[in-house]
């Protein structure tokens, strides 16, 4: 079935993008610009863009036959900005007009326990760290079968391309980035986690790419999905500390910024670990290469817990030998020997510092928006903790556990906290759950898909709750006992008519009648 203009119009309303009123308005622009190119979907499509009634990421999934993918709870999704280990980050706009990056788990992977669990692990945490250097999450939840937290929206790069476009940087602007980032990580420290995984791709330069100086850019750190608690904290949440997601003997991090210990034992390190790692990124932006570039992860691993690297004044001549020292510090074999905390190797680093501020202002109209997307946040928490308490008190808080998270109910499972959210969860996402994110069929096609006809003799006891279920047990007891009763009356009446039979004249005399 081809896609006409008319059923990119009714998808629209069914999107919910436009109300009926500015979509007949939009329709009819469309048909006074357009001409002779009215029944042009992809015409319709890109005018649909060019006007700015839709985003160009909305404008592909109408294209394709999609109603849905364009909403997630109070969020419209206008633009996907990448994808990653855990899932799509998608742009999105809150109905208070905040914008958000939305990190999205797709329905096959939710249907994974462990991925399952890692995603809510890492909002968790993030959700309570609140530092200028790292990137904020503000809620998660689940919405029609789809978990998602929602996390600031930053305009910049990640220090990865950054590095790629710009090679080694002077030694100011080196220790202006990895300055924020131990004041990130002294947040992190704070609260007795250890990230894992610090390397440029993981940290984000806010600010306009080409027209603002690295001097005046803000440095967030990205990605808490490997991080961990370490063993002397008391736990953020109990879920933390329930989770064992880590296979036994993997190799956690990123070779070219793993501290040896790290690559021995994922399991067992703390803060000194990340500050290696954060002295390879100094490194790498001071020569423009890590300290062990390598093509074979061995030998990289082998080589971090056995040589000492170069100098980085022999890539850079104006690194001062002070700085030297202070790389050779945090990237010591032993962590003994490197700083003991985040904040003494910021010390140690502050005297390489110009001046320069460390948070980038936000626009007054920013401001704004961002204090009513906060109230509507403490708003729906507090009136989530209210239904949550009802529902306790009669009872119905959870679903019955499903066959897909194992036998187990949202209130057993770890990944899931009842107040950890927002956003009311009531159960793991069913296997027919759909979500354009997970490339489903077009609605224009479902609408004219045969319907199949119903299996012989095939019959779904999981349809039926307990109490039908007793029912029907006492209904097909009950009728098995009558069809006894019925049996045994009519074998009584049976062998009753035979013994007549077997007395009578005719019977005894033959069939001739004769005596």
């Amino acid at each position: 079935m081809e896609l006409t203009v008319n059923n990119v119009y009714g998808l629209i309303l069914r999107s919910k993008l436009m109300k009926l009123d500015e979509a007949k308005i939009v329709l009819d622009r469309w048909k006074e610009e357009s001409k002779n190119a009215q029944s042009d979907v992809i015409k319709f499509a890109n005018w649909l863009v060019s006007r700015k009634y839709v985003t160009e990421y909305q404008a592909k999934l109408l294209i394709k036959g999609h109603a849905d993918g364009y909403f997630i709870n109070s969020y419209k999704i206008s633009e996907k900005l990448g994808t990653g280990r855990m899932g799509g980050v998608y742009k999105a706009e809150h109905e208070t007009g905040q914008i958000v990056a939305l990190k999205v788990l797709p329905p096959s992977k939710s249907r994974e326990k462990n991925f399952l669990m890692r995603f809510h692990r890492e909002a968790q945490m993030n959700m309570e760290l609140i530092h200028p250097n790292i990137v904020r999450t503000f809620e998660t939840g689940v919405y029609n079968g789809v978990h998602y937290m929602v996390m600031d929206y930053l305009e910049g790069e990640t220090l990865d391309h950054f590095l790629k476009r710009s090679g080694k940087i002077p030694p100011d602007e080196a220790c202006h980035i990895v300055y924020q980032a131990l004041r990130g990580l002294g947040c992190i420290f704070q609260h007795g986690l250890v990230h894992r995984d610090l390397k440029p791709a993981n940290m984000m330069l806010v600010g306009p790419i080409l027209t603002s100086k690295v001097m005046d850019k803000t440095l967030k750190i990205l990605d808490m999905g490997l991080g961990k608690l370490t063993k002397n904290k008391e736990p953020l949440h109990q879920v933390v500390t329930a989770l064992n997601l880590t296979d036994e003997g993997a190799i956690l991090g990123t070779p070219d910024y793993m501290a040896p210990e790290q690559a021995r034992d994922a399991r067992n390190i703390d803060i000194r670990a990340d500050i290696y790692g954060l002295g390879c990124v100094l490194y790498h932006l001071l020569t423009g290469q890590p300290p062990f570039p390598d093509t074979n992860i061995i030998n990289q691993i082998i080589r971090h817990q056995t040589e000492t690297p170069k100098p980085a004044s022999q890539f850079n001549s104006k690194v001062p030998e002070g700085l030297n020292k202070i790389i050779n510090t945090m990237l010591a074999k032993e962590p003994s020997d490197r700083y003991q905390t985040p904040e003494k190797c910021a010390q140690a680093l502050a005297i390489f510092l110009n001046s320069g501020p460390f948070v980038s202002p936000s626009a007054p109209d920013s401001e704004n928006k961002l204090k009513k997307y906060l109230t509507w946040l403490e708003t729906s928490k507090t009136a989530l903790k209210e239904k949550i308490k009802n529902k306790k008190e009669e009872g119905i808080l959870y679903d019955p556990p499903s066959d897909n998270n194992d036998g187990q109910d949202s209130e057993s499972d770890p990944g899931i906290e009842d107040d950890y959210s927002v956003t009311f969860v009531s159960s793991m996402p069913k296997e027919s759950d759909d979500f354009a994110f997970d490339n489903p069929e077009p609605v224009y096609k479902k609408a004219i898909r045969k319907a199949k006809p119903a299996s012989v003799g095939a019959f779904n006891l999981s349809r039926f709750t307990r109490n039908e279920l007793l029912l029907l047990g006492t209904g097909i007891g009950l009728g098995a006992l009558a069809t006894l009763i019925g049996c045994i009356v009519a074998l009584a009446i049976f062998s009753s008519s035979k013994k007549e039979h077997e007395t009578s004249p005719s019977h005894q005399t033959g069939g001739d009648g004769k005596k």
